[in-house]
């Protein structure tokens, strides 16, 4: 029995799952190791965007304001976007709501910034504000050409982006000029947003369509991968099911795999291999019958010749003819089972199971196999009935018995147990005998096979009784099987319909 750890299924579905959690792994190292790696052209456009678009507002109200109202102001539009708002201008002056003071790294980050070329002048900066006197209304001035009003768009070390550690946080910002005081023009500054997530609550960056896209891969890879892999899968299963039925002797297994792929090509390997068992098996039999039937003959005329001779002869002779006549009764022996063995595989096709009652099976088996010597107890019940040939499973309960006396007849009683259980009638034979070596059991109803040392040729046996019977349970559609009992004891099994 595989485990379904081992399964062809389930390896194929480790792979896709590992593909996953490999690109899963990949991205979390991606973000993790985000303070090291330059971060712009993946989502730096985005949030510089974002930021951009809030530095409008933002300065905006900074310019109709005195600078000790910005941290309300910085605070207001922080509520709006979900992060913390922080002005720092080149003298580090820091105007925010939440911070006092900033980590080192961040203070020496924001020098390196605002000392990069590239701001504005003062004197654009006061054409902008003379600009503004031109227009009557707020909305006029809005809708003035954008580069009068709108931060550079920045480039290199124009921007921040960080993570500070011990509380961690994530930093971005962009550099702008500040006007806290107009009467002497604009100050070099940077707008920084601040953020305990590395998403900025989806300021810096929004996961949603990243998550949306994720999730589409993981559902489009499932809705194509489960199909492949049961498409692959389930007629393995099938066929393994099909060869564990001709391991067991059973040719007539259905193998119909109508496909142009390996898994095709095997099932029909499988079936040529499954006729040509079957072509051989049955001439084996054939041969194996015609020539028990050949021998019985000859056999039987010399039993009589040596008789008539043992009659004739005195002393040492007679001795000597003895010892011959037990070998032929031997051989004689082996035939009679081998034509038992025979004609049981040769007819089993044609058997037509029926009802019976099973006690008085039992009792026709017991009388063929069992003297008054030996302690049997028979626990059926008189109404109890199955699916069965009738001189089939007498002749499969005679060699059960004869083989239980045999080897385990002054051990203690033999006992025959029938009970119906899940729609089956369940036969049992248990002596309380030596049993059987386990590394036998397997093949314990294999032709020929004798365990070694407790039964063999010295002891009667030819290995073919268990063979026999295997044979006339299989004929009434039914099962057996064997097993050692504890502490000692021997049992077999006969299951069939009812």
């Amino acid at each position: 029995m595989i485990k379904p750890t081992s399964t062809l299924f389930t390896k194929i579905l480790s792979w896709f799952f590992l593909n996953l959690l490999l690109v899963l792994a990949a991205l979390t190292l991606f973000f993790a190791f985000q303070p090291q790696v330059h971060l712009h052209d993946f989502f730096g456009r985005q949030g510089s965007d974002r930021l951009r678009a809030a530095s409008m507002l933002i300065s905006h109200d900074l310019r109709q304001t005195r600078p000790q109202e910005w941290p309300a102001i910085l605070a207001r539009h922080g509520a709006v976007h979900g992060v913390d708002f922080v002005v720092v201008l080149k003298n580090e002056t820091i105007f925010s709501p939440a911070f006092k003071t900033l980590p080192e790294q961040v203070h020496h980050r924001i020098r390196e910034v605002l000392r990069h070329k590239g701001l504005r002048s003062q004197r654009f900066f006061h054409q902008r504000v003379d600009f503004k006197a031109k227009y009557q209304t707020e909305e006029e001035f809005e809708s003035c050409p954008k580069k009068f009003h709108l931060p550079e768009r920045h480039k290199g070390g124009r921007e921040l982006i960080m993570r500070s550690k011990e509380p961690d946080r994530y930093w971005f910002g962009m550099r702008m000029p500040f006007l806290p005081d107009a009467e002497h023009g604009p100050v070099p500054g940077i707008l920084l947003a601040v953020s305990d997530s590395i998403t900025g609550n989806g300021f810096f960056f929004d996961p949603l369509p990243w998550m949306v896209v994720a999730t589409a891969v993981l559902l489009i890879s499932a809705l194509l991968w489960i199909p492949l892999v049961r498409h692959i899968t389930k007629p393995i299963i099938r066929m393994t099911r099909a060869t564990e039925e001709i391991a067991r002797g059973n040719f007539n297994v259905s193998i119909n795999e109508p496909r142009a792929d390996e898994i095709g090509q095997l099932a029909t390997s499988i079936k040529h291999m499954t006729f040509q068992l079957d072509e051989f098996v049955k001439g084996q039999k054939r041969f194996l019958g015609d020539a028990a039937h050949e021998l019985g003959s000859p056999v039987a005329r010399i039993q009589f010749g040596l008789g008539v001779l043992e009659q004739r002869l005195q002393g040492n002779n007679r001795e000597r003819v003895q010892d011959v006549m037990e070998d032929v009764e031997e051989m004689s022996k082996l035939i009679r089972e081998l034509l038992a063995f025979s004609r049981a595989e040769m007819n089993s096709s044609a058997v037509e199971v029926e009802e019976i009652l099973l006690l008085p099976v039992v009792e026709a088996a017991v009388r063929r196999e069992v003297t008054p010597a030996v302690q049997l107890d028979v626990q059926v019940d008189p109404e109890l009935s199955a699916l069965a040939s009738a001189d089939l499973l007498t002749r499969a309960l005679a060699n059960l018995l004869r083989n239980a006396v045999k080897y385990a007849g002054e051990a203690g009683p033999i006992t025959v147990t029938a009970e119906k259980k899940d729609r089956q009638a369940i036969l049992m034979v248990k002596d309380s005998g030596p049993g059987v070596a386990e590394e036998y059991l397997d093949r314990l109803f294999d032709p020929f096979f004798r365990p070694e040392p407790s039964r063999d040729r010295d002891s009667g046996g030819v290995g073919l009784g268990m063979a026999i019977v295997k044979t006339c349970v299989a004929a009434c559609q039914g099962t057996v099987s064997a097993r050692n009992r504890e502490p000692h004891g021997f049992a077999v099994t006969i299951t069939l319909g009812c």
